[in-house]
């Protein structure tokens, strides 16, 4: 594989940044209920789920976030699953958009023609 993926892009990019923000939210409320209760522990995990979509080259990929939090008397669990689309590159790099995609905005065909005055 020449071109890995950039983990930190990707779990960025995973749900429009939500994923990225929710895990953060979450570890930060684990490491302080292990702390607060020091014989318990938490549970923090991540499930990704990659499969083709159709004949080209996307994927889908389910990501599921489940955590289980401990208490004085019990615990407090959850999980949520959400599902983004995502470009395979060359090599299997998976990426939001393309990297094949054409720059609009700098494209040539946009550039003003000193006729065009």
């Amino acid at each position: 594989m020449s071109h890995p993926t950039d983990v930190t892009r990707f779990i960025e990019d995973l749900d429009g940044g939500v994923l990225a923000e929710r895990l953060g939210v979450i570890l930060s409320h684990a490491a302080a209920a292990a702390t607060d209760n020091p014989k318990k522990k938490a549970k923090v995990s991540i499930d990704l789920e990659i499969s083709n979509i159709g004949s080209g080259g996307r994927v889908g990929i389910i990501h599921k976030l489940a955590f289980k939090i401990p208490h004085e008397h019990g615990t407090q669990a959850e999980d949520h699953t959400t599902e983004t689309v995502m470009y395979v590159n060359q090599g299997g790099e998976m990426t939001l958009e393309p990297k094949s995609q054409i720059d609009m905005i700098g494209h040539p065909h946009r550039q003003k023609k000193e006729t065009d005055a």
